[in-house]
């Protein structure tokens, strides 16, 4: 394997789509003696936040290729409610386009030195999960995807839902908190019909009594640290431990049976 840039550092990727200028960034797994796995992070609501870059790290250190997708461009990170709202909206008002959008991180992240692209996976946190499950419902080729505290419709907002048969079998991973009020469980009868019907491979954990947000750290808490006192999200430790042990399970699942399929 050559030398690539630096192991277990944040690297960028800069590119334009759409008009838009966008700069990702990923983190190569410490040791790299063949092409790796990679699995791209989209964000939730507040964007290119330490918290998402956090997430890309923590997959390098099991050995994949760590992406964090820059939703918004030039690293936009609004730090309040309000203001993270307004941004996210144009993305849920049209999701075709989001797609595009996000379909252009994956085609970036797999061309990446050192990658092996018939291993790619998604990680979506909050808005982030439902734009990863569009993903998964019209991106070939993804192994795997999660949707972690991920809304599944966008509050009162109620687009046509970009509902398919999963066109290449990608494996699906979803968290929730019973308490969630941004994804109620209406929402998770109606997605388990959706994926039922499609004959999707799935897992649905539900996380009992446990809110929205609930592996976001206080101190990594964007509206609490611009003191507002968001009552919808918690952090819960314990739940935030299973939701990191469940998806080390699942991606290295996904991933070794896809290297024993192809073997």
């Amino acid at each position: 394997m050559p030398c690539l840039k630096k192991m277990m550092s944040i690297n960028e990727v800069a590119y334009e789509h759409a008009g838009t200028s966008y700069k990702d960034c990923f983190i190569y797994p410490e040791s790299l003696d063949k092409p790796a796995p990679i699995v791209i992070v989209i964000p939730d609501y507040h964007g290119f936040t330490p918290y998402v870059q956090a997430e890309a790290r923590w997959l390098s250190e099991m050995g994949f290729v760590g992406y964090c997708v820059d939703i918004y461009g030039e690293q936009a990170m609004p730090k309040l409610s309000e203001d993270a709202a307004k941004k996210v909206m144009p993305l849920f008002n049209n999701r075709a386009e989001t797609l595009a959008r996000t379909h252009a991180a994956l085609t970036h992240a797999c061309s990446l030195q050192g990658v092996d692209s018939t291993r790619s996976g998604v990680i979506g946190f909050s808005s982030g999960g439902l734009f990863a499950l569009d993903m998964a419902r019209r991106i070939k080729g993804i192994r795997a995807v999660a949707s972690i505290w991920g809304v599944a419709l966008p509050w009162e907002l109620k687009p046509a839902p970009m509902i398919e048969s999963n066109v290449d079998g990608a494996s699906l991973l979803l968290i929730h908190g019973t308490k969630d009020v941004f994804n109620p469980m209406e929402s998770n009868m109606n997605m388990i019909r959706e994926l039922d019907e499609a004959g999707t491979d799935y897992q649905l954990i539900l996380l009992g009594g446990k809110k929205h947000a609930f592996s976001l750290k206080t101190e990594d808490n964007l509206e609490v640290i611009g003191g507002e006192e968001p009552q919808a999200l918690l952090y819960d430790e314990v739940a935030d431990q299973r939701a990191h042990h469940y998806l080390k399970h699942f991606f290295s699942e996904a991933f070794e049976n896809s290297s024993k399929q192809e073997s």
